[in-house]
């Protein structure tokens, strides 16, 4: 007979006595009687110290069974535990020493070692020995066990390869060690408790949280399944805060799912799986199995488009579809690419709201908050609102350096700057190009209006149509105005004077901003364009518009028709004024010509008008007779003309620019006259 070793390897939490008991009966009901076991799987089930390298006969494994509970405080707890599982989860009491063997087996590489080589030469024996445990036949303890996978707390059931019912890793400790009596203990390992909410929603004005905290109120009120929130936008925007505020404003717990914990200093996958999104899920799913009874928390999933983008890869579309409706638990979830979701997944979605980059006035309003112990001014929290592209996120991450370097007033503001400054840059999203701004003050009688010639009808007046556009634009109406005529003309500080003068605010776009090089792309500009100045009531300023919509007959490429086709499509459905602005009108599709309400050409300076930029550009009163022949004579100047020589005064204020002017104006006169032609004939 074997001789037992008097070392032991013993420890409590591999359960060495109920895995033995258990490999025992496994052994006991197996058929064969021919397998061969490992030292190291017979030690590590049995904690006894056994010879190395060495192959065990089953007569020998029974040989080393434990007499006697070296840890029965274990043992208990694993028993209790198992009960506990069984109410938790709605399983009959029948099923503990079933819900028993799969703690210990995951508890145990042992007794798990030891099943795979009995099940290699009888497939039944673990079916027959549940049975005979629990008094439940196989068909029962399957339906049984598929309760606790449907929701994730196992892994698979199959009596032919019990290695697929594990359990994940955070947990095996907890229901070895810690007797349960709530569902928080169990899941203790597997919560992080979302931080407490810095915000009110007052302060996400730019949102319609009315909406969002109306909707969680209600749903809250009534068990529903399928409720699923997707928020959008920008990274930094703040979408997580409010998640947090939201949670707060109906008095729920929000826990925040994620795939990744700390672990000696490392990062590892909660339950060592090798793809993250396939572990969250699972994670999810444990989670939303465990709340299903409770009406106390919300589920939040940041950066959740992972999930979506590996469905079909790593699991299927369908089942991760199951999981937006059928969840019994509401959700929140987050994303800085809406983009990466196919359609199909966000209609599963019950409410999908967009968090864009704070407008100034809230931007302004939330910055109190993070800027408070700075003792910045009044005057720099306004400047700091009206930066386009910065995120909350953004301005809280450089308040935190400065705070670091305890800095205030004066000096932390230059911090801030240049912190976010960096960020922006490093984001792509660096400050953006200056806004339009003349050299000269904006003075509409410089502007001479005509209508283009065959555009006209026989009675209508410049005066009439200028009124009209005021008038449509005063009302926000999608009025389309085509403005034609040399550069310098005065076209797009006019535009620009109109929005200013009406309180809008003016989407300029430019051939860069709508062009690219990849085929298709270009379409998808004109349209986002168009969607952004619909979403934000921004009045369009399209400049170089014959750039983007030359004549059709003349394209060389299929993609130039379709640019020029999405560009009609889009002016067919503005829903705000849009301008065009072209030096080459002739080059322009006619169907785009139809498409715009009025046509208006920007003549050249007249003669009074010349003079008059004359004397403002040089602060004088009169000209001398050769000042006012000359410019009686340059007829081809425009105000643009004009605001290079006020350019060259503030960059050489030391100069005498009014010597040298005439000659100045005369160059560009004549560069605008055209080359002569060749030959006698004219």
């Amino acid at each position: 007979m074997l001789k037992r070793s008097k070392s032991r390897l013993w420890r409590a939490q591999y359960c060495h006595y109920l895995a033995s008991r258990y490999g025992e009966a496994l052994i006991c009901a197996a058929f064969t009687r021919e397998g061969k076991f490992s030292s190291s799987m017979v030690e590590s089930m049995t904690g006894e110290k056994v010879e190395r390298h060495k192959q065990y006969s089953l007569d020998d494994v029974l040989a080393l069974i434990p007499n006697e509970d070296r840890a029965p405080t274990a043992s208990n707890t694993v028993t209790h535990n198992a009960k506990f599982l069984c109410q938790l989860f709605g399983l009959p009491i029948k099923m503990q020493p079933v819900v028993a063997f799969v703690i210990v087996m995951n508890a145990n590489l042992g007794l798990k070692g030891i099943a795979d080589v009995l099940l290699d030469d009888d497939e039944g024996v673990l079916e027959r020995v549940l049975v005979a445990k629990s008094g439940l036949d196989s068909e029962d303890i399957i339906k049984q066990l598929d309760k606790l996978a449907n929701c994730q707390l196992i892994e698979e059931v199959s009596f032919v390869t019990p290695y697929l019912m594990k359990l994940p890793v955070p947990l095996i400790p907890i229901l070895v060690k810690q007797p349960l009596t709530s569902a928080e203990q169990l899941m203790a390992p597997l919560i992080c408790q979302s931080r407490e909410a810095q915000f009110s929603l007052s302060q996400f004005g730019h949102v319609n949280t009315d909406l969002l905290a109306n909707y969680l109120s209600a749903i809250t009120k009534q068990p529903t399944v399928g409720i699923n929130i997707l928020l959008y936008g920008k990274a930094g925007t703040g979408k997580t805060e409010l998640a947090r505020t939201l949670a707060n404003s109906v008095q729920r717990s929000l826990l925040e799912v994620q795939s990744l914990r700390l672990e000696e200093g490392k990062l590892v996958g909660a339950f060592h799986s090798r793809n993250p999104a396939s572990q969250r899920l699972v994670y999810l799913n444990l989670l939303q199995g465990l709340l299903s009874g409770s009406s106390g928390s919300l589920l939040l999933v940041d950066e959740c488009e992972s999930l979506f983008v590996q469905a079909d890869e790593h699991y299927t579309k369908e089942g991760l579809m199951r999981v937006l409706e059928q969840n019994p638990v509401p959700a929140i979830w987050i994303t800085n690419h809406a983009e990466l979701l196919e359609p199909s997944f966000i209609r599963r979605f019950k409410l999908v709201m967009e968090v864009p980059v704070p407008e100034e006035s809230f931007a302004y309003a939330m910055s109190q908050q993070l800027l408070t112990s700075l003792k910045v001014s009044d005057e720099y929290r306004l400047l700091l609102a009206e930066k386009p592209n910065v995120t909350p996120a953004m301005v809280g991450n450089a308040v935190h350096v400065a705070t670091t370097l305890k800095l205030k007033g004066t000096k932390a503001e230059a911090i801030l700057d240049e912190v976010i400054e960096a960020t922006l840059e490093a984001c792509g999203e660096d400050a953006p190009l200056p806004k339009y701004q003349g050299e000269l003050v904006f003075d509409d009688s410089l502007v001479n209006f005509k209508i283009v010639k065959e555009q006209a009808t026989s009675n209508e007046q410049t005066a009439e149509i200028l009124a009209s556009i005021n008038h449509a634009v005063e009302q926000a109406m999608p009025i389309r105005v085509m403005l034609s005529g040399p550069p310098g003309t005065g076209k797009t500080a006019w535009v620009h004077h109109l929005a200013e003068t009406h309180g809008y605010e003016l989407m300029h776009i430019k051939c860069s901003d709508v062009l690219s090089k990849y085929v298709g792309d270009s379409e998808q500009n004109v349209a986002r364009l168009f969607r952004e100045a619909d979403k934000q009531q921004k009045l369009m300023l399209i400049d170089e518009v014959d750039s983007l919509l030359s004549k059709r007959e003349s394209a060389h490429a299929q993609y130039e028709v379709q640019l020029v086709n999405e560009l009609l499509s889009q002016l067919e459905c503005n829903t705000m004024p849009v301008f065009a602005a072209t030096n080459a009108l002739a080059s322009i599709d006619s169907a785009v010509m139809r498409r715009f309400d009025f046509k208006l050409e920007c003549d050249y300076l007249t003669s009074e008008q010349r003079q008059a930029l004359y004397k403002q550009v040089f602060g004088i009163k009169r000209l001398t007779h050769i000042e006012i022949s000359t410019l009686n004579t340059l007829n081809q100047l425009t105000p643009g003309d004009f605001a290079i020589l006020a350019r060259r005064q503030r960059f050489e204020p030391k100069r005498d620019h009014r010597a040298t002017a005439l000659a100045l104006l005369g160059a560009e006169n004549s560069r605008k006259q055209g080359k002569p032609r060749i030959g006698f004939i004219r």
